[in-house]
Formats: C-alpha cells, structure tokens, sequence
C-alpha cells in the first residue's frame, strides 16, 4: 500500500497544480469551439486514446454529438465539426494526422498536449497546455527533473494522462453547470442493464 498511496498523492498533487496553470482563455475557447460544433471528434493514441474515450462518453451523456477517430461508425469530418486532438508529445503521428486532416476541411483543432511547440501544439487553433511529462522523458528533463519533480513511479505519460483524465472531467462539471444538469439528466443516456 505504501507505493499506492504515494504514487496516488503525487499524481493528484500534480494534476492540481498543473491544471491551475492551463490557460483560462483556451478553456473558454475549447469550451465555445464544442458548444457551436455540429459534432465533436476526438483522437489520441494509446492510453491519451482511452482518456479521449472517456470525455466522449461523458460528452453523450450531456447530449453533445461526439465520435472517437478510428471507431467504424464515426463520419467524416466537416468545417462545423471540432477535433479535439490528445498527446502528450504533440507529435503522435496519428493524431498529428487527424488534426492536419481536420484543418484541411475547416474543423476547427483543439489540442491537448505538454509541448506547445510540437506539430500538434503549433498547429491547433487552441492549445490547452497540460505541463507533464510525457513519453518524450528530454523534453520535461530541463525544467522538472532538475528541479527535483520526477518520479519513476509514473513512468512515461502516466502524469500527463492523469492529468489529462481529471482536467476533462473538471470541464464535464463545468458544462454541467453551464447546461444545468444534474447526474440525473446525465443517467438517462447512460447504457444500463435493467
């Protein structure tokens, strides 16, 4: 239990002051490109992918129109949709992809990522900045190893992918409160067995 619990409190104790350093602005943004987006898209690759997959449930479940890249049922993309774009690095190929591919048509590109630098972050028309490490460990040497701020215990993008994770479900309550809804509300679009 002992490394449980810390490695538990140092994630948490991560995502909160990261998350209090996002950019207000880009929030607001993210939140308007998904307010006025016919459908929201989502992409990420490998465990970005299950959090990404984790938003676009609770986004259904608030009545959004949301599809995950690479599903087989998902539609092509249009210029009233919006892509949200998951990766750590910024440089994930597929997702780099996606969101080239969504731009060329018009979508607009939120990108969720630790290097606003990266193709993804330079390329995004908002940029939420989720300052982790990621899997590129060089990058995030400089300014947090050195400071004494890494730990083995969440190796490669555990920090950005929990940080990620609880950042997206602070924004659900955020259109819950925007739209007025109630867990309630959210539960009669969840998939019960009955």
């Amino acid at each position: 239990m002992e490394y449980i619990k810390k490695t538990a409190e140092g994630i948490a104790k991560h995502a909160l002051e990261v998350i209090s350093c996002i950019d207000e602005e880009q929030v607001e943004l993210m939140v308007e490109c998904i307010n006025e987006a016919d459908s929201t898209f989502i992409v990420g690759s490998g465990r970005s992918e299950l959090v990404g997959k984790a938003f676009a449930m609770r986004l259904m479940h608030l009545g959004f129109r949301v599809y995950v890249v690479g599903d087989v049922t998902t539609p092509a993309l249009t210029d009233e949709d919006c892509l949200i774009a998951i990766s750590g690095s910024g440089e994930t190929k597929t997702v780099t992809l996606a969101a080239k591919t969504a731009k060329e048509v018009g979508t607009q590109v939120i990108g969720v990522t630790t290097d606003l630098g990266s193709t993804l972050g330079k390329n995004a028309d908002v940029v939420v900045n989720i300052d982790s490490k990621s899997k590129v460990p060089w990058k995030y040497y400089t300014s947090h190893v050195l400071k004494g701020n890494y730990d083995d215990l969440t190796p490669m993008g555990t920090l950005f992918e929990d940080s990620t994770h609880l950042f997206l479900d602070g924004l659900i309550a955020s259109f819950m409160v925007r739209l007025n809804k109630k867990e309630t509300d959210l539960e009669k679009l969840h998939s019960q067995d009955r």
